[in-house]
């Protein structure tokens, strides 16, 4: 059985996260995947921090977005 796809409601947020289809899923607009970016970017010149909460930053994750993180890992 396949879902219909359901377009994101922006209205309220610049990202969603959503798992579909043993997919994870990743719509943004290009504000709210640059303020991801700015994220990445944050975390490579501070890799101390480990991790960030991308629900911590206000009205960036839609409201029927998933929770979700952003952390980084030295290859070994």
């Amino acid at each position: 059985m396949v879902s219909q796809f359901k377009y994101p409601d922006f209205s309220n947020g610049e990202l969603e996260l959503r798992f579909e289809n043993n997919i994870i899923c990743l719509y943004g607009t290009r504000d709210g995947l640059k303020k991801l970016s700015d994220m990445c970017l944050e975390l490579i010149e501070d890799p101390n921090q480990g991790h960030i909460h991308i629900e911590d930053y206000n009205n960036l994750l839609t409201k029927n977005s998933l929770k979700g993180v952003v952390a980084i890992f030295d290859k070994e």
